[in-house]
This record gives C-alpha cells, sequence and structure tokens, in this order.
C-alpha cells in the first residue's frame, strides 16, 4: 500500500521541479528577447559620439548599402570604422586577433599554431615599422578610422553579437596599426608562393629535379625558368631530415623517368580572380564596359562591406574590407577600377645553415652572422602561456621553427628556413596608396595612386566615362633573370649572394596597356610579362583556363551588352575538363554502373552545370585519375591535394598513353593511361553510388558541389556550424569562370568548394548608376539578421543587386553627432 506521506512529497518534489523548469525556460526565453531588444542590429536615428569633428548623416538604401556623407575625410573614414563595427564587430574582432596572433586568447589551444606563425612572421611588428613611416596626413585618417572602430563598438552595450558571449570574450581596442597589419595579411592570402617551393623541397628527398617538374609543372611544360638541379643540390648539401616525414606513407615505386639518377640519390594555388573591359567600339552604349569577380575564400560574414564614402575630395562607392578605411574595388562618378592577383613571385625561401660551433650565428656570405633574436608570449584560454624565441637572418623571419612541414624536412640541427618577403619591408605603404586611389578624380590621379600599392600586386583594369580603357600591374616584384639561378622556385642557400634578391621591378617597367588597339583587355592569373621586360615576374602562373575562355566569349560577338558580361560571369565551361574529355569518354569500367553512368557521361561538353550529372560523373572520375597516377608520392601528395593544383601535371602526362606515372606501381603488369582511367572510372562510381545512389541520372552537380561560406570560429563546431555557416548548390570548377575550386582531399566531401567568385561587380561607363554587384552573404555580420544571408540565393543564381551613389528610396538614416 502506498504512504500517502511518500506520494505527497514525491509529488510536491515534482511540482516543484516543474516549477523550476518553467522559471528556467522562462528566464531564458526572456533573456533571448531581451537580446533581441537591446541588440544594435539594425540601427538608426541619433548618435552623440565623442571625437567626431562634425555631424555625419549615413543613409542606407534598399540594399543595406550606407552611404556617409560627411564634412571631412576624417570624419568619413570614422563614421566607415563606426559602421564597420556596428555591423561586423566580430569579424573586426577576429581580423585583429588574426593579424596580431592574438586568437589563442579567447580559442586556446587550438588556435596556438596560427599565432605562433603569425608571430614569427612578425606581421604587427612590420605593420608598427611601417605605420612609423607615414604621411601625417595618412595617419591622422587611419586615427579617425580606428576612432570610429572603437566607438561603434562601444555602443553596441551589453548586447554585443553572440560570438562574443559563445567565446567569454569582448571587443578590443581597435589602432591603426591593426589596419595596417590587416592590409600585410590580405597580401600574405595572395602571395603564397613559398608553399610552392617548400612543396619542390620535399619532393626533392625522393625525386630528381625532372621528376618535380612532372609534379609541379611549369607554366609552359619543359620551359622552365630556372635550369638548376636543385634536387642534386640539396642532396650534395645533405639539407634534408635523417628521418622526413610518415613512415607508412612515404613515396614508393616512383615511375622510372630517371631510373639511375634515382638509384644513385639512395598557402593555395588558385586563389585568383577575372576581371576584363571592353571599350565603346565593343559595347552597345558607345561606352566602356567593366567585369570584375575577385576569387577568394568563402567566408561568413563575406570578407566585403559594401558602402558609399563622400566628403569634399572623396566620392567613392564599393566594396570595403572591414579593418581597412576606404574602397577597396569600386567606382567614382567618373570611373571604374577592378582588381586580379598578379601573382608574382615576391616570397622566396633561404635555407641558412647554422654555425655548427655557435648556433647563434649562421653563415654568411663572408663569414659567420648572428641570429637577430626577440622573445614571444602567447597566452592561452584555459592553459599556460607560451613563451618562444623568434629568430630572423639577414633575409627575413625563420618559419622553419614555426612551421611543421617545414621542420621535418630539414635537418632542423644543422640548417634552418628564413622567409623573404616584399610587404615585411619597411618601405610599404599599400594603405597610404589605398587612400589616394579612393580619392582620385581621375583616371590619371588614380594610376599615380597606384604607384604606392606595394602588396599584394594587383591587375589592376580600369575605364572611365569618357570612353578610355587601361591596365596596370600595380605592386612591387624582385628583379629576376630567366634561366638564372633558381628564379625563386625553390629554397637557395642563403649564404651565396647569387641567391640574393637585387633590387625591385621599376614601375615603369611593370606590365602595363592604354586604351589598346583590340579595344578590350582581360586578366585571369594567367602569364602576363612586360613588352620592355622579358623576364615574368613568377615562374608559377595560373593555368590559362579561364582567361582563354574570357577571350573566346569576347571574341564570340561584335558589341556586347551589361547582359553579357553577366553571361560570361556566370560562364562555367571548363577549358582544363575539355582536354580530357577524349580519354573520359574511352573509359570502359567492370562496375555494374558502368554503362549506365556513360550513356550520361558521353555526351558530356566540359560544361560544370549544377544540375548536370555528367559534371558530377567527370569531376569524381578526374579525382581518382589524379589520384591513380600521383598517390605514389604518399604524404606529399595526399597533404597537399586540393591545396596544390594537380590538374597541369594530369594533364601533360596523359598526352603520353603509355607515360610512366600511368602505370599502377602494385601490379606486376605495365598499365597504360587508358588502363588508369578505367580503374579511376570504377573508383569514382564505387564513391558516388555510395554517396549518391544507384541512379546516375538522378546525380547532379549541385548535390556535390556546395558552396560554403565558413564562419570562424565555429564552421566546424556542430549545430554551431550550421547555424553560423551558408551553403547552396554551385556551379562551375577550379577552371572555369565561374569558379568553384574543389577541397578533394582536404575535406570529408572532396567536392565542396570553399572558395569561389567572392564578390562579382559589373560597371557601365555609360551611366555609372546602372553599375551592379553581388557578393554571397549579406551586408550585416549578426547571425540574427535577415540580412546576414540575403544575398546568397542571388549570388548562387548570377543575379545583381544595383550599385547606386544616388538610390531613390532609403530604408534607415542614422545620424552621427559630436558629443
Amino acid at each position: 500500500m502506498n504512504d500517502p506521506r511518500k506520494s505527497t512529497g514525491y509529488g510536491k518534489l515534482l511540482k516543484l521541479s516543474l516549477w523550476f523548469l518553467g522559471l528556467s525556460l522562462a528566464i531564458c526565453v526572456a533573456a533571448s528577447l531581451a537580446y533581441l531588444y537591446f541588440a544594435q542590429s539594425n540601427i538608426s536615428g541619433k548618435r552623440a559620439i565623442k571625437g567626431l569633428g562634425d555631424s555625419v548623416v549615413i543613409s542606407f538604401d534598399e540594399v543595406d548599402i550606407p552611404h556617409i556623407k560627411a564634412k571631412s575625410q576624417a570624419d568619413a573614414f570614422f563614421a566607415l570604422g563606426y559602421i564597420h563595427a556596428s555591423e561586423r564587430s566580430w569579424q573586426l574582432e577576429m581580423n585583429r586577433r588574426i593579424a596580431s596572433g592574438r586568437l589563442s586568447e579567447i580559442l586556446g589551444n587550438d588556435t596556438v599554431k596560427i599565432d605562433r606563425f603569425v608571430r614569427t612572421l612578425g606581421i604587427k611588428r612590420a605593420a608598427e615599422r611601417q605605420f612609423d613611416r607615414y604621411p601625417v596626413s595618412a595617419k591622422r585618417l587611419l586615427q579617425a578610422y580606428a576612432d570610429g572602430v572603437n566607438a561603434g563598438n562601444a555602443q553596441l552595450g551589453w548586447a554585443l553579437p553572440v560570438e562574443y558571449f559563445l567565446t567569454g570574450s569582448k571587443p578590443g581596442h581597435w589602432s591603426p596599426t591593426d589596419s595596417v597589419a590587416w592590409m600585410l595579411m590580405m597580401a600574405y592570402d595572395l602571395g603564397g608562393n613559398w608553399q610552392k617551393e617548400l612543396q619542390r623541397l620535399e619532393l626533392s628527398q625522393y625525386l630528381t629535379t625532372k621528376q618535380v617538374w612532372e609534379v609541379t609543372p611549369p607554366n609552359e611544360p619543359g620551359d622552365p625558368v630556372s635550369n638548376m638541379d636543385f634536387a642534386k643540390l640539396y642532396k650534395e648539401m645533405k639539407v634534408f631530415h635523417p628521418t622526413p616525414g610518415p613512415a607508412e606513407r612515404k613515396p614508393q615505386n616512383l615511375p622510372a623517368t630517371e631510373l639511375s639518377q634515382w638509384e644513385q640519390m639512395g598557402g593555395k594555388d588558385g586563389i585568383g580572380s577575372n576581371n576584363w573591359a571592353l571599350s565603346g567600339k565593343l559595347s552597345s552604349t558607345g561606352k566602356p564596359l567593366l567585369a570584375n569577380d575577385p576569387h577568394l575564400g568563402l567566408s561568413a560574414p563575406a570578407i566585403w562591406y559594401f558602402a558609399h564614402l563622400e566628403a569634399p575630395g572623396l566620392n567613392v562607392m564599393g566594396g570595403t574590407l572591414p579593418g581597412i578605411p576606404g574602397v577597396v574595388l569600386g567606382r567614382t562618378d567618373k570611373f571604374a577600377w577592378s582588381f586580379t592577383n598578379t601573382g608574382p613571385d615576391v616570397q622566396d625561401l633561404y635555407i641558412e645553415q647554422i654555425d655548427s660551433k655557435n648556433p647563434g650565428m649562421y653563415r654568411g656570405p663572408d663569414g659567420p652572422l648572428p641570429f637577430k633574436v626577440h622573445q614571444e608570449i602567447i597566452d592561452i584560454k584555459g592553459s599556460p602561456s607560451l613563451t618562444f624565441l623568434v629568430k630572423e637572418t639577414r633575409h627575413g623571419p625563420v618559419i622553419s621553427d614555426s612551421h611543421a612541414r617545414a621542420k621535418r624536412t630539414i635537418d632542423a640541427d644543422r640548417f634552418v628556413l628564413a622567409l623573404r618577403w616584399t610587404a615585411l619591408d619597411i618601405e610599404n605603404q599599400s594603405v597610404v596608396g589605398l587612400l589616394d586611389m579612393n580619392r582620385a578624380t581621375d583616371l590619371d590621379q588614380f594610376k599615380q595612386a597606384l604607384r604606392k600599392n606595394y602588396a599584394p600586386m594587383q591587375n589592376v583594369v580600369m575605364a572611365d566615362a569618357e570612353g578610355n580603357i587601361a591596365y596596370q600591374a600595380a605592386g612591387v616584384a624582385p628583379k629576376r633573370m630567366l634561366h638564372h639561378g633558381l628564379y625563386g622556385v625553390a629554397p637557395a642557400p642563403g649564404w651565396e649572394r647569387q641567391y640574393d634578391w637585387n633590387g625591385y621591378v621599376p614601375f615603369e617597367q611593370l606590365p602595363a596597356s592604354n586604351n589598346p588597339e583590340q579595344g578590350w583587355i582581360a586578366t585571369a592569373n594567367q602569364k602576363i610579362i612586360a613588352v620592355n621586360d622579358p623576364n615574368p615576374l613568377t615562374g608559377d602562373w595560373e593555368l590559362p583556363t579561364r582567361y582563354d575562355r574570357i577571350v573566346d566569349l569576347i571574341k564570340s560577338k561584335n558589341i556586347h551588352s551589361i547582359v553579357d558580361m553577366k553571361t560570361m560571369q556566370a560562364d562555367t565551361l571548363s577549358l582544363a575538363a575539355t582536354p580530357l574529355l577524349e580519354l573520359f569518354k574511352s573509359s570502359q569500367g567492370a562496375h555494374p554502373l558502368s554503362a549506365k553512368a556513360m550513356e550520361i557521361g558521353r555526351g558530356f561538353d566540359g560544361d560544370m552545370k549544377v544540375d548536370s550529372a555528367a559534371a558530377l560523373l567527370f569531376n569524381a572520375w578526374a579525382d581518382q585519375l589524379t589520384r591513380n597516377l600521383f598517390n605514389r608520392l604518399g604524404y606529399l601528395f595526399s597533404e597537399n591535394y586540393g591545396t596544390r593544383n594537380y590538374r597541369a601535371p594530369l594533364l601533360n602526362q596523359v598526352k603520353n598513353s603509355n607515360s610512366p606515372w600511368c602505370d599502377d606501381p602494385k601490379t606486376e603488369q605495365i598499365e597504360s593511361c587508358q588502363d588508369s582511367s578505367n580503374q579511376a572510372l570504377d573508383k569514382a562510381l564505387d564513391y558516388l553510388s555510395k554517396e549518391y545512389g544507384d541512379d546516375p541520372k538522378a546525380w547532379s552537380w549541385g548535390k556535390a558541389h556546395t558552396a560554403i561560406s565558413e564562419h570562424r570560429p565555429f564552421s566546424k563546431v556542430p549545430l554551431l556550424g550550421s547555424l553560423f555557416n551558408i551553403k547552396t548548390p554551385f556551379p562551375g570548377d577550379g577552371f572555369s569562370i565561374n569558379v568553384g575550386r574543389l577541397e578533394l582531399m582536404q575535406s570529408k566531401n572532396p567536392y565542396e568548394t570553399l572558395q569561389a567568385p567572392s564578390l562579382r561587380t559589373v560597371f557601365d561607363l555609360s551611366d555609372l548608376e546602372k553599375s551592379l554587384f553581388i557578393y554571397q552573404t549579406g551586408q550585416s555580420g549578426w547571425v540574427q539578421s535577415k540580412l546576414y544571408r540575403n544575398m546568397n540565393p542571388l549570388w548562387a543564381n548570377n543575379e545583381y543587386l544595383p550599385l547606386q551613389m544616388k538610390p531613390e528610396k532609403s530604408n534607415r538614416q542614422l545620424e552621427l553627432l559630436n558629443k
């Protein structure tokens, strides 16, 4: 029989528990509602601000672009900083911490390696040294922007973006040197040549120089910019680690292209952009058309924030980078400009020999030299601080102490690797150049401002309302002589003067063009050489597939409209796929789905449409074929495939049907490239049937090829990642105009893309108010805002929004008043 007292006590306990649960839920709901109410995610009205010179009116148009109207340039940049902090506070905080090597203070041990490497490069120290040399006028504008960022963060109050609560942090103080440091990080993102040098050094442990060139070929096969036998040089120097790399994944059974020599021996490709300009004689309006789509890593929020700045001597509109004052690419009321990455070799690795008698010294051209040494301390959330020493040589920072791949490759007891990089030069004043670009009143002034751009070097394509189109490579690059020394393709002995840089290429000798007779200008990271200088700016150009396709489309019509420009930006024909189609279509697999799949595959023309089953089949086959040829490189392939581009070596090898790279080293018989292709088809069908089912007609490229805008740092965190990341099916591949580079071995889904057009712009110089833009997220960095992801479906479908200095309507207005 039940005890009434026990029943009553249990009931009371249950009621009390339910009451507390209900109270907790009510508190959570109330706190959430209070947060959403107080969060400054859609600011308007009047704000009294300290440090402002005069009142500033900011009107937000229908697509949420702020139009900042100020009575001085300093106030305009203050307001831009204020808006950046209001809309993108967390992004600014991450940018500041990345560039200064301070992520671990809020994110813990997971980011220590990143912080250590950035501290080793000395990004913030270089920024401080460079800023000291800035003109006073530029310093004032950078300070005004920094004051605006700090004021904008202060006005957020307690209801900060949710990322701060999740990391237990608050906005830090923004300084002018943080802006300079972030510009350096952009230069680093666009200038990873040293990693290609490191790859060739790694490969030289196991391959001859000829074989290294087969894996990392020059732009024109058989014609590298250096004739040096660097693999032999490294072995004679005994530079390599005695036991390099993971033992179980070392290269095996390499092709015997140089068997006798083999027996005796014992940051991301594909970061680029498209831009092109058509003169009035090719345009339906009789005035130029200009298009640009920079290819950068996709992030949420996007790397870009659009704004219009108007003040005396300043009227400019376009894409800004939160953290940097000014419009990076965009237009005035008279001209427009666009960027692609020139991709010059501005980073060289040097092998420095440690003095065996004194490890604080290294070998110089005339005898031992002392390392410059300073101490760094990284504070780590939840762990003790890390204290370490950073060394520098006469060439630059020693990176091998803080970069695992570099350290495992060399004999670290006898050698270190130092980095020489233009962007770290004390003379670098790229932000000053940007400010001058924004204040230019015509193309002549704009071109003068380009002289101050230091790093990263960019292909600048311009057009104005008077009908001019022009091109200028802007930035600094080392002078090099074709076939002299190593030409920067692989690490050089640091004690040999012949490998030292001998000045930079004069601005007047950089590639340039004004109103060419053909009526068009186009760049897409292809090989560019100045007419008056036969020495290329690098030995590692991108494949010219996008450029060639752009040229084909320009030449396909006599007259183009703004609609044609949009169609070109949407084009998904891959000219790196078409040379493989014959081999692909002749493949015969043993897989049960082979016949059914190839019914679809044999009609494929290389167009990577989002709904194409054949595009998915082709890319899976090309992936497996690449693995067949280069898997024998072990960890030197698996760690690079996806980060480094293997399409060029694949295309080169399959031209020879009996290439030794096509032979399967695990079998006794000798396989041809056709045999390897058949095997690749079977492997591809195995993968596709498991992932997407047994009906090839139901497959589509967009199911696998999803564009993911990743959030920092929550992109890979369960649940949070799905909240903050933005995903959409996407067409194209790594070689189409509408680009979508594959992740391959770097991701669980090898065919997703994290790098695509980060922005598209089209400028009509007959009426610049008809200009268009789009990018892949939205203007807001607040995850709960509808403006966090509202542009994504438009971007995925190649639709655009207006980029107007004089919009008809305003959605809201903010007025900043001097307190």
